[in-house]
């Protein structure tokens, strides 16, 4: 019966988390995605929160002042796990206004499995958050709402 070995990449090989592609069309991921593409633990990341390693994270939990449910802008963690230092330069130079038109893009209205796509969260989270998202009972969440959503949600 075979035995499985951990060997360390080959000389030049990059590791894997540089190889992680990170979907442009889910802008904002998950604490697991950051730590996987890092191999950090939640702790360290929560410390590169707080120092400003990552500037561009969110909380999109219902009841922000409870327990903070982050995401992340994913061009940042991937510029950030791979130290593609100019990438992150331009990731942290960028301003609020510009981070927020690449998350939202230009449709003027989001259906609400776009808005859950975009955010990273599941239905029922999006029902804690329609009134916030001022989300109207045709099924469509404006873009400006969403836009000062995310404003207000940027931790800072």
């Amino acid at each position: 019966m075979p035995t499985l070995t951990h060997e360390p990449p080959a000389a030049g090989a990059l590791p894997c988390s540089i190889r992680l592609l990170l979907s442009p069309r889910v802008p904002l991921v998950k604490m697991d995605t950051v730590i996987a593409a890092r191999g950090e633990l939640a702790d360290i990341i929560h410390g590169h929160v707080e120092k400003g390693r990552l500037r561009w994270v969110f909380n999109v939990a219902p009841n922000p002042s409870g327990i903070r449910d982050l995401r992340f802008w994913n061009r940042e963690v991937s510029a950030f796990a791979s130290s593609q230092r100019s990438e992150l330069a331009a990731v942290r130079q960028a301003t609020v206004q510009s981070v927020v038109d690449r998350i939202l893009g230009d449709a003027p209205r989001h259906t609400p499995g776009q808005v859950c796509l975009l955010l990273g969260i599941r239905r029922p989270t999006l029902m804690d958050l329609r009134q916030e998202l001022q989300g109207d009972g045709r099924e469509f969440f404006p873009r400006r709402a969403l836009e000062h959503f995310l404003k207000r949600r940027l931790l800072r």
